[in-house]
């Protein structure tokens, strides 16, 4: 809470911990975001409590980052319905403030010193098993978020949280249902199949040319070739751009220079630190008299570990006596900074106030890096400096390809001008899936009026940090309709595979009923035995295995039945059912299925609770 976000941690650790970030905000505590501004505008109200539309504009925001992060580096911002991610928001924070309500209606709390350790907890904060304060700060200010913020949203997803755990906990399943469950789910069946094969009845069908044509008439959409293009395009790589780039050794003489400036005065410094927080609760001068309090403590004699562990509001640091680690400057805040590179080892500072409240600060230990020599470095610093050179570069160029290719006929003059090859692509469709033809702006960019119909170089398209093109449509093919003569092989094979399928389906319907009421079978029907076939049976195909244990077990009519599946059809007769006995199960496999079964159950009766709370709340949409 008392650190500035450092400049190499960012998006990484935004995305480590963006779905708890979501979850957290967009759900159960978006409001926590702003709060206690009057005069803002709401978006909903709730049995009296007003959704701002700032926290709404916030979940909104955060949510379809969260959208955007899974779809990956090819992410199309406008691929995403803007009205359908506002209207499901809302709801959910409608739905968080009515529970909300309704946990603090119940009595429901949660102490500060459950959320620091809740906090503390989180694996998205910890490296190498332990909470790490850096890991934690730098991940809720990306998020433009203090600590207190981040407390209260987790102390509303815990308030939130408690009244549903306690419905889920409390469900139970009695002992007749329990052995219905096990009589269900642990079922075994028997069966033999015998299998009608479509492609046996080939030989006994026939197709003559009206059918071919009447067929071809109704279902002409079936047999066209989808609308393509020819497409040309200019790529620009920045990393085909390192070739170009070159480093004198004066350059790099002078880049060595300049970090052996740093590196003189580059330290690290170890150090921890008490603070007592300003906040709604704790008045400035409270804050002062308290840290004054524990500074004499100090001096007194009393341990910093100890009394950081007892006194620090900083949830990172106080578990660990107020340790920072090693730090370089630059990392805090000013007054922090200040004050840290003023001590000596082991003096404690006097008390310094900065945004987040009063510290005392103890340095334990300086460590000065050592200085590379210029043989050591050079390597890096090439690579550094060809790097740097190649990004302006980049920019430059892309610049250039932009505007080149907006005032140019084709991409010959802004392959030329930039060195760039101008690549092509036939038959290009919106199904395509090479290359950069996979990616959704470039196909949307293809087919537009612009590109498509008005034949226009494309904009400038960004395919990936680091790669940008423009392309045109060279040559249009619109989508056309297949002559009959070119598809009258393949409608012959459909019409006679369907009509295959109908006579071995004709077939298998007789030969169920024979079975059904006693009479004989033909000779060459072959049966498969299966025995003892449990319903989550990998091997056998899901349409037969929901076939075979939906058949009743009746003495009363052969159990036989048939079914379709892919134009084959499969007969089966039912040989035996083995149900087993709950009795049968061990006592912690019972406790497991119970537990499991209950949880369940709790959960589809919290469904119900919540969707009662919401019936009979009060809301208004604005």
């Amino acid at each position: 809470m008392l650190q500035d976000i450092r400049d190499n941690a960012q998006s990484t650790v935004a995305k480590v911990i963006v779905g708890l970030i979501v979850l957290t905000f967009a759900l159960f505590g978006v409001d926590s975001i702003v709060g206690g501004f009057g005069g803002e505008p709401e978006v909903a109200v709730v049995n009296g409590n007003e959704i701002k539309e700032i926290e709404f504009l916030r979940a909104v925001d955060i949510k379809r980052r969260q959208i955007l992060g899974q779809m990956g580096e090819n992410a199309d911002p406008t691929l995403i319905d803007d009205q359908l991610l506002k209207k499901s928001v809302l709801e959910g924070l409608i739905d968080q403030e009515i529970l909300l309500q309704d946990a603090l209606e119940q009595g429901v709390y949660i102490s500060s010193s459950a959320i620091d350790g809740l906090i503390t907890g989180i694996n998205q904060f910890k490296l190498d098993g332990q909470f790490n304060n850096d890991l934690f700060l730098a991940s809720i200010r990306n998020f433009g978020m203090t600590t207190n913020m981040f407390k209260d949203s987790i102390k509303k997803e815990v308030l939130i949280s408690q009244p549903r755990n306690a419905i889920v906990a409390s469900s139970f399943i009695l002992d007749n249902e329990f052995n219905r469950v096990i009589e269900i789910d642990r079922q075994t069946r028997s069966y033999s199949v015998a299998k009608l094969m479509s492609e046996s009845y080939l030989d006994d069908v026939t197709v003559d040319d009206s059918e071919i044509t009447e067929f071809y008439e109704a279902n002409k959409s079936d047999y066209t070739t989808p609308e393509s293009v020819d497409a040309e395009f200019v790529q620009l790589d920045k990393s085909a751009l390192l070739d170009r780039i070159e480093v004198s050794e004066s350059e790099l003489t002078k880049l060595y220079e300049q970090e052996l400036e740093d590196f003189e005065a580059a330290e690290e410094r170890n150090a921890s630190h008490i603070l007592i927080e300003i906040n709604d609760q704790v008045s400035d001068s409270q804050a002062k008299q308290k840290i004054q309090e524990i500074s004499e403590k100090l001096a007194a004699g009393e341990s910093f570990e100890a009394l950081a562990k007892e006194y620090s509001d900083d949830v990172g640091s106080a578990a660990q006596g107020g340790s920072l680690g090693f730090t370089a400057k630059g990392a805090f805040l000013p007054e922090f900074d200040e004050a840290l590179f003023a001590l000596s080892e082991g003096d404690v500072s006097k008390p310094v106030l900065t945004e987040y409240g009063y510290h005392l600060i103890k340095l334990h230990e300086v460590q000065v890096q050592e200085i590379p020599t210029f043989e050591e470095m050079k390597y890096s610093l090439e690579a550094d400096a060809k790097s740097e050179k190649a990004e302006a570069l980049y920019v430059e160029l892309s610049e250039n390809l932009a505007d080149l290719s907006y005032s140019s006929s084709d991409l010959s003059e802004p392959a030329e001008e930039l060195g760039l090859e101008v690549q092509s692509l036939k038959k290009v469709t919106t199904f395509s899936t090479e290359g950069i033809f996979a990616n959704p702006k470039v196909k949307k960019s293809l087919f537009s009026p612009e590109v498509l119909e008005e034949r226009n170089n494309s904009d400038l398209i960004e395919i990936s940090n680091d790669s940008v093109i423009v392309l045109r449509v060279a040559n249009h093919y619109p989508s056309a309709q297949k002559a009959l003569e070119t598809v009258k092989v393949d409608i012959l094979d459909r019409l006679k595979s369907q009509k295959a399928t109908a006579k071995a389906t004709e077939e298998a319907q007789r030969i169920v009923e024979n079975l059904r009421s006693g009479s004989t079978v033909k000779d060459d029907v072959v049966w498969e035995s299966f025995s003892d076939v449990k319903r989550n049976e990998v091997a056998i195909s899901p349409e037969l295995i929901k076939l075979v244990f939906s058949m009743p077990n009746s003495k009363d009519e052969a159990p036989v039945a048939g079914t379709e599946i892919n134009g084959d059809y499969y007969i089966v007769k039912l040989d035996g059912v083995n149900v087993p006995s709950a009795d049968e199960l061990e006592p912690q496999e019972r406790k497991t299925i119970e537990k499991v079964v209950g949880s369940g159950l709790g959960n589809a009766e919290y469904q119900i609770y919540q969707t009662s709370l919401k019936s009979k709340a009060d809301i208004e949409k604005i």
